[in-house]
């Protein structure tokens, strides 16, 4: 009976937390600057083998800001002509680098960095479409907010929307609060003088570097509601696992790589949101594992009952959304873990999305 109990310690542990977590975040959304000319932005696109879909990227980045105001830098390491269809696109202020191999995101983003002209850099994926006008995310970048995010949704997947669904609330709540250190590469923006392309990590999750190395600078980062991003989702359940595995990996990583810096270094607010996410990304997961295990153990009745009464939960749209968005995530962290513990990897393989 014991083991029963220390089990339901640690299920209570592990539900509490973030639930006790997010009553936590209180704040505002900073106001939208009222500035009179946009800045002159360099719009930076990574690509490998993106051939069907980045003249619809283009396109897409094109209709969402003033031409003249930007510049686009596609760094294609692709082998499969993915720069012909670049070649074939009408843009005054779009420039092509050709990599002879593919080296990882982050040395291409900052070989881009180096001949950028802009005054912001936007970074996004090839696989991202956006929603909304980048003006409703550049035009906060002043005074203490040095980079802005997106909020995402997926284009597939009940599962993963529902998890987006909570993803983007709490991303949001942390921006209120003062900043996030979670940030999405379907669009990450900052003040060019704020970080130097050497300053980029070689290291996965680096759009979340970028947002904590702002807020290591006394910066905000904040993901704001207003500037919408679809991201595609892989086709097959092999590489969507793969997927959620290889980003958990990074960003496990990136919390324990940068954590014992943030807390020497950053504003109080930030130390308690990196803290709190740390613990939710390493430990959390393995809460409801060990708790689940030491109920079974420990009295297999009591076990059988609390699987029967969370079944109950999947009756209900609501509850059910927010159990799928929960309890899968928390397998893809522990499976994270172990993938995290093989090194730091630049080069993955390419999940099917189309």
């Amino acid at each position: 009976m014991e083991l029963a109990v220390i089990g339901l310690s640690l299920l209570a542990l592990h539900f509490g937390e973030p639930v006790s977590y997010y009553l936590t975040l209180r704040g505002n959304q900073p106001s939208r600057a009222k500035t009179h000319s946009l800045p002159f932005v360099s719009i930076i696109i990574p690509t490998y083998n993106e051939r069907g879909r980045i003249q619809g990227k283009l396109r897409n980045v094109m209709a969402m800001y003033p031409n003249d105001r930007m510049e686009v830098i596609v760094v294609d390491s692709s082998d499969d002509g993915t720069y012909s269809e670049v070649n074939q696109v009408d843009l005054p202020n779009l420039r092509l680098i050709r990599e002879p191999k593919r080296r990882g995101k982050v040395l291409a983003v900052r070989d881009a960095m180096r001949t950028a002209r802009g005054e912001v850099i936007v970074i996004t994926d090839a696989d991202a479409l956006w929603l909304d006008r980048l003006e409703n995310a550049v035009r906060i970048l002043q005074g203490e907010i040095g980079a802005v995010s997106c909020v995402k949704y997926p284009n597939r997947g009940e599962e993963e929307n529902s998890y987006r669904d909570f993803y983007n609330r709490v991303r949001l709540k942390e921006s209120s609060l003062f900043s996030t250190p979670v940030f999405n590469g379907e669009m990450v923006a900052f003040r060019r003088e704020l970080i130097s392309p050497e300053e980029l990590p070689m290291a996965g999750a680096d759009d979340s570097a970028i947002a904590t190395y702002i807020a290591m600078k006394g910066f905000r980062a904040i993901c704001v509601p207003d500037f919408r991003v679809v991201e595609e989702v892989p086709l097959t359940r092999r590489d969507y696992m793969s997927w959620k595995v290889r980003r958990g990996a990074h960003l496990v990583r990136h919390f324990v790589r940068n954590f014992w810096k943030v807390v020497r270094c950053c504003p109080t607010s930030f130390k308690f949101i990196f803290t709190q996410e740390t613990f939710l990304h390493t430990v959390e997961p393995w809460l409801l594992v060990s708790g689940l295990v030491l109920v079974a153990l420990g009295d297999p009745y009591l076990f059988l009952s609390l699987a029967g009464a969370a079944s109950l939960l999947l009756l209900w749209r609501r509850t059910r959304k927010m159990v799928e968005a929960w309890v899968p995530n928390q397998v893809f962290l522990i499976a994270s873990q172990f993938y995290g513990i093989r090194g730091e990897r630049m080069i993955w393989r390419k999940e099917r999305k189309e």
